[in-house]
């Protein structure tokens, strides 16, 4: 749809908080409304599908150690996904709900700074942890990978996994206090959303516009060019292991279907973080599309989300009834000789 026909927006990014006309703003269905509740329906289903995996870890934890997959590994891609998921949820307050204008006489009215400044915090907290343990969970993966032996496994595990587990906790609450130390506002956005589409952001944010932008295009990058990387590893220790007899490959059918979905894992994940990259690049340069990359940015990280949750949980055989009932030192064996999760 053009420009042109949709109603003209009086200030872009003005701060909506005692302005009267927003005082006095009545909603009304637009656009934003049907595709809000059609994503929330979308993500809802993909958070059921997510459940199951720790529920089913949880019920399974001392059968899947006896059989010999790695605890580790399942642990960072839970620990991946529910960050991500808190991400997701963080964009629906900050963004997603609020380009609806349902909540715009209110925030234009009451000023709800403490609900404001922790909605934003929570997005960012929860944004910044996801990436990092996204990139743990590939990092881990391919240094298991490449171990020869169980104890380099568990030394490996150790460092990796259980010692980066609280900075990547603690950092990310750090770097996000400055937007919860300054104030909540609420901007009205520009076409093609209508009259009374709001964004949330913090005056930190506003105030230090390029900083920030270009803070989360060199962490989106780090993440996206490491993962790269892993992947070409990962590739590489694979076509080698591919060289061993056809014997040992026979004997090891269940951890192969285990490494194509790991592998695949990574693939998945790997398409939608180079779009977010481009979007966050994009965040840099005054743009008149810069609503459009917004809302991009937002449908890629819902896509990277559910999309590897879905791959992970109907491609691993764990998941499968007969990926469970294997007798337990027949698949110790298999597991010592592939070492895969």
């Amino acid at each position: 749809m053009p420009p042109e026909t949709f109603d003209p927006i009086p200030v872009p990014y003005q701060n909506i908080r005692g302005v009267p006309m927003y005082m006095n703003f009545e909603y009304t269905f637009n656009w934003v409304t049907p595709m809000t509740i059609i994503d929330l329906l979308l993500n809802f289903i993909g958070i059921l599908i997510f459940i199951r995996i720790p529920i089913f870890y949880f019920k399974n934890k001392q059968k899947i150690k006896n059989i010999g997959l790695r605890l580790d590994v399942f642990q960072s891609f839970l620990l991946m996904q529910i960050w991500n998921i808190l991400m997701l949820i963080g964009e629906f307050l900050m963004f997603k709900i609020p380009f609806t204008g349902i909540i715009t006489n209110y925030c234009a009215n009451n000023n709800p700074q403490v609900s404001l400044r922790f909605v934003i915090f929570f997005f960012y907290w929860a944004h910044y942890s996801a990436q990092l343990f996204t990139l743990l969970f590939c990092a881990l993966r391919v240094a298991i990978l490449y171990s020869n032996s169980d104890k380099e496994k568990e030394k490996v595990s150790l460092l990796l996994f259980y010692y980066l587990i609280p900075p990547f906790i603690i950092f990310p609450f750090l770097a996000s206090l400055p937007h919860l130390l300054t104030e909540g506002r609420c901007l009205q956005m520009e076409q093609p959303f209508s009259f009374g589409a709001i964004l949330i952001i913090s005056k930190f944010f506003e105030d230090n516009l390029v900083l920030c932008a270009v803070g989360n295009f060199i962490l989106t990058a780090i993440v996206t060019f490491t993962i790269i990387g892993l992947n070409i590893a990962m590739f590489f220790k694979i076509r080698k292991r591919k060289k061993l007899s056809v014997a040992a490959q026979s004997q090891s059918t269940q951890n192969q279907k285990v490494s194509r979905t790991l592998t695949g894992t990574m693939i998945v994940m790997l398409t939608p973080l180079i779009v977010y990259l481009f979007v966050s690049a994009l965040e840099i340069i005054q743009t008149d599309y810069f609503v459009y990359v917004l809302y991009c940015g937002d449908i890629a990280g819902d896509v990277r989300v559910h999309i590897v949750t879905c791959y992970f949980y109907f491609t691993h055989p764990v998941f499968k009834k007969h990926g469970m009932i294997r007798k337990i030192d027949v698949a110790q064996k298999v597991t010592s000789q592939s070492g895969h999760f």
